[in-house]
């Protein structure tokens, strides 16, 4: 899942119907989509790895007004669970990273429908590291996701499974969703104290940290951030709208529909990617992609529906 599926508050929210919640998180899912896009369509001109740092910094920059007073007032709990921060930061900004540095490899359309498998491998973490019993549907479920997953990266030829020819950029979206799952985990460990958004802002400060060597990295070896108007404009787009907004609609939908069921929406994603894609990029859907996705899809039913 993209890197803002992120702090899910179980209250109910009075205030929005079954109905509207269902639209928000499917608008969320768009979001996500349109930052893969955006990422894709820059990348030859803006180093993705820096502009993820720079997005994530403009995010903290929006963050830190509202959030400051609660962050103050609980710094004991923040430098008693550091590590945890510090890891879960990791994860998330990591997974951003990751995901948007395939994008100089892959495809948009083969980002977003690997990228969706990740409710299905998050399932498998979880009963690997957490022992979390499943039904046997959602082994099922997992053992189709994987299988969809694996047929769109090999691209339906058996002889590049065989002789692991994969494109470079979809393994690393594969490492991007085993990032974002073992973040999803760790959301268990976060100590209670702090709301969302001051949480949010904490496991990005601590996340920035393990990010910038890589972004270091990335500017001596490869290229420095053009520090533009564009490239500023394209950082706060994906800073305010991709990010923080969707976390606070998905949050808001996630409250009143579930986690569970809010999981299934991944499925819109790469519905989204490939109609953005093929209209804005000019990229080209394939039959492999369609098939893999229906795996990928059924799996994810079969997983969250059974919850």
């Amino acid at each position: 899942m993209n890197d803002d599926k992120i702090l899910q508050d179980t209250h109910a929210h009075p205030n929005i119907s079954m109905g509207t919640a269902y639209l928000i998180i499917a608008i969320t899912v768009l979001l996500w989509a349109i930052g893969l896009i955006i990422a894709r369509d820059v990348h030859d001109e803006i180093p993705l790895i820096g502009l993820t740092f720079w997005r994530w910094v403009l995010a903290i920059a929006v963050l830190l007004p509202f959030v400051i007073k609660d962050v103050l007032n609980n710094l004991d709990i923040i430098h008693q669970h550091w590590r945890t921060y510090f890891t879960q930061g990791t994860f998330m900004v990591g997974g951003g990273a990751l995901l948007f540095t395939s994008l100089n490899f892959t495809t948009a359309i083969n980002a977003s429908l690997v990228n969706s498998s990740q409710p299905a491998l998050t399932a498998l973490l979880t009963w690997i590291i957490m022992k979390d019993r499943l039904k046997r549907v959602q082994y099922l479920g997992i053992a189709s996701a994987i299988a969809g997953l694996i047929f769109m990266i090999a691209k339906a030829d058996i002889a590049t499974l065989l002789n692991l020819k994969f494109n470079i950029g979809d393994l690393i979206v594969v490492l991007a969703i085993l990032s974002y799952s073992m973040y999803a985990i760790g959301l268990r460990k976060l100590p209670p104290g702090l709301s969302t958004f001051p949480t949010l802002f904490v496991i990005l400060f601590f996340g920035m940290f393990s990010l910038l060597p890589f972004y270091i990295g990335e500017t001596i070896l490869v290229r420095p951030v053009p520090f533009t108007l564009h490239t500023f404009v394209i950082a706060l787009i994906l800073a305010i709208i991709v990010s923080i907004a969707s976390l606070a609609l998905w949050n808001n939908g996630v409250r009143v529909v579930g986690p569970h069921r809010a999981a299934v929406f991944v499925c819109l994603m790469p519905v989204y990617g490939s109609i953005l894609a093929m209209s804005f990029l000019g990229e080209e859907i394939y039959s492999y992609h369609i098939i893999g996705a229906i795996f990928v899809i059924a799996g994810i039913f079969m997983v969250v529906r059974n919850h």
